[in-house]
């Protein structure tokens, strides 16, 4: 079955992006790593920061899908938010290149951190309303759910890029039982 030429351009941007960063990222190495007329890929995107912001949108919308999918009713607060942070997690390691892109480059420009806040908001609201359904329910400190979710998402991102960035093998399990701990019952004692 042969790739639409969509997904081969988002593969190849996520690719290009990933390696080169955006700043050094052109569309004609886009459009040479997808093999498609670069004038394709300007049918599609006006510009690269267009596509950029695509790429964006879809790999936030791929997770806060995968998460919400999995999340059952019968779930208590707790068990959705273990599940949160394994999703994520899991997410990051599937998807490192897209990881990177998304946590690396999103601090560009103003325009472009407003996107990407928009685009993160519908996820991190994900997460909020778990923690207001868990201090609802007395299972959960008190807090303000908009701060805790935020962290949350932030804890998890920027320790999954670190060992991304850092080439260090990417070992899911561990990195979960260290997130839940922190997530759960912090690191005092």
């Amino acid at each position: 079955m042969r790739k639409s030429k969509m997904s081969l351009i988002f593969q190849a941007a996520i690719d290009v992006f990933s390696e080169k960063g955006f700043d050094k990222a052109t569309m004609d190495d886009i459009a040479a790593r997808a093999n498609v007329a670069k004038g394709t890929i300007y049918y599609h995107f006006k510009s690269k920061e267009e596509l950029f912001l695509f790429l964006v949108e879809e790999g936030v919308e791929l997770l806060r899908d995968g998460v919400e999918s999995k999340l059952l009713p019968e779930m208590s607060p707790t068990e959705k938010l273990e599940l949160i942070v394994r999703e994520q997690i899991n997410f990051f390691g599937q998807y490192r290149d897209f990881c990177v892109i998304l946590l690396r480059e999103t601090w560009g420009g103003e325009e472009r951190q407003l996107e990407f806040r928009k685009m993160i908001r519908s996820y991190m609201y994900l997460i909020e309303q778990v923690i207001q359904q868990g201090i609802d329910a007395g299972e959960f400190h008190p807090v303000n759910a908009e701060n805790a979710g935020a962290g949350i998402f932030g804890m998890i991102a920027i320790s999954a890029l670190h060992i991304l960035l850092g080439q260090r093998p990417y070992e899911e399990e561990a990195l979960f039982q260290d997130m839940k701990r922190m997530t759960f019952t912090g690191v005092v004692k």
